[in-house]
C-alpha cells in the first residue's frame, strides 16, 4: 500500500467515518485512526488518511460534500 497522509483530523468518529464514506464512493482509498468512541475523539482527535497520491483528490471530495 502506498504511504498514507493525514488529510484531516475530526473531533469525534463518527463524522471522520462520514467522510471516509465520502471518500469510498469517490473511489479513494481511506483509513479512519485515533482514539474515540463513537461520538468522542481522543485527546488528539480522529484522523483520517488517504494515499500520498490521491491527497488532492480527497480533499476536492471533502471540500465538495
Amino acid at each position: 500500500m502506498a504511504n498514507m497522509k493525514v488529510i484531516k483530523t475530526y473531533s469525534t468518529r463518527l463524522d471522520a467515518d462520514v467522510a471516509k464514506i465520502a471518500l469510498t464512493a469517490a473511489d479513494i482509498p481511506a483509513v479512519v485512526v485515533g482514539v474515540g468512541s463513537e461520538f468522542e475523539g481522543g485527546s488528539s482527535g480522529v484522523q483520517l488518511l488517504v494515499p500520498e497520491d490521491r491527497v488532492e483528490a480527497a480533499l476536492k471530495v471533502l471540500a465538495g460534500s
